[in-house]
């Protein structure tokens, strides 16, 4: 199956525990980046900080699409939380490998090890 570029932008999320799964889907780009902001500010806003970016159903990324990652990443508190990227193709993560960002993120090959990596520290997961 190609890459639809038609794709209407959306996000959906679901909760795993005290972490936010954020499914995005259709294209990070200078259209859909703001929506993605407003949405990240809502969640910080109501105290989520752990948040798992789910990319797998996003077609495209353009430079205003990594800046809303980049946003994400300044606005939750790395001490509560932080923010996991999980599904991102390799095109796109060319995007990310490109502008030198692949360190400045947690970019996770699953959702599991994403969601699982907020608790590795937690002492009181026995």
């Amino acid at each position: 199956m190609g890459v639809d570029n038609s794709m209407e932008f959306k996000l959906e999320e679901r909760s795993q525990g005290d972490v936010v799964v954020l499914d995005v889907r259709g294209n990070l780009d200078v259209q859909s980046a703001p929506t993605l902001k407003v949405r990240l500010d809502s969640l910080v806003n109501f105290g989520h900080q752990k948040i798992v970016m789910n990319l797998s159903d996003v077609g495209f990324i353009d430079s205003t699409g990594v800046g809303s990652l980049i946003y994400a990443q300044k606005i939750i508190n790395p001490i509560k939380g932080g923010l996991r990227i999980v599904g991102i193709s390799p095109r796109n993560l060319n995007v990310f490998s490109v502008m030198n960002l692949t360190d400045v993120f947690s970019i996770m090959k699953t959702e599991e090890a994403a969601v699982g990596s907020f608790h590795r520290d937690d002492s009181t997961v026995h």
